[in-house]
């Protein structure tokens, strides 16, 4: 549904201009942004009183960064439909995925986030829950950027080793399987968390460095966003069905 509302609002700005003309382009995109509907570009309001101002800088983002006629128009859309899916997932990886990573009694909860739907349904190789919402996102957007922003392409490479690693890591391990589990085990598999969670921070900085505003946040210390806000958004996610 929501890609179906993208396409039709860009459909619909797209048969008012002529986009073979510089001016035309910009118009273009500052109309895309009008006729978008508003959730699907701007983030969830904070769940803490000092998130707030991070929030209230959004607040213009969306102008500027539209506005800026020196970015691929496909760059931005590919941005702006995807940041908040990246977003969320960072959330899942430093609210969720780290903390029941340090536990092997705990890694049956995440590990179907390394398998395949498909897979799971015994319907063959498919996507998984890394593939759809940071691999793949990764991948459109470097496709579509500059250049001189090589690193996007190269460093969603490596995060694509890194997460098929660690979910290979913690297969058919830990909870009531009878495969023992080590000290230097659970080492390893933190360590390759972290070695992903520095290819999230390297891809995040090269794309925010880009841009006219830096709003994705990267997993980490100092991380800024409440688990709250994440909790909430999967509540409502839920109450969809």
């Amino acid at each position: 549904m929501i890609r179906f509302l993208i396409v039709a609002c860009t459909l619909l700005a797209a048969n008012s201009y002529n986009l073979n003309a510089p001016s035309s382009r910009a118009q273009f995109i500052k109309t895309c942004a009008a006729v978008t509907p508003a959730f699907l570009l701007t983030p969830p309001l904070p769940a803490n009183a000092e998130d707030l101002p991070q929030y209230l800088r959004t607040a213009n983002a969306n102008t500027e960064l539209l506005t800026d006629c020196d970015l691929p128009r496909d760059y931005v859309r590919s941005y702006l439909q995807y940041r908040l899916i990246m977003q969320t997932s960072f959330d899942y990886l430093q609210f969720k995925v780290k903390p029941l990573l340090k536990n092997p009694e705990t890694w049956p909860q995440i590990v179907g986030s390394f398998s395949s739907e498909n897979a799971r349904a015994g319907q063959g190789s498919g996507g998984t829950y890394f593939d759809r919402n940071i691999v793949n996102p990764f991948r459109i957007i470097g496709l579509s950027a500059p250049p001189d922003l090589e690193g996007l392409r190269e460093t969603e490479r490596d995060y694509d080793v890194s997460v098929t690693k660690l979910g290979k890591l913690i297969s058919g391990r830990g909870g009531d399987s009878p495969v023992e589990v080590t000290k230097a085990d659970v080492k390893g598999v933190m360590e390759e968390y972290d070695r992903g969670e520095k290819l999230l921070n390297t891809w995040v900085k090269i794309l925010n460095d880009s841009l006219p505003v830096k709003e994705l946040q990267a997993p980490g210390p100092g991380y800024k966003r409440s688990e709250k806000v994440r909790y909430e958004a999967e509540r409502s996610e839920a109450n969809r069905y």
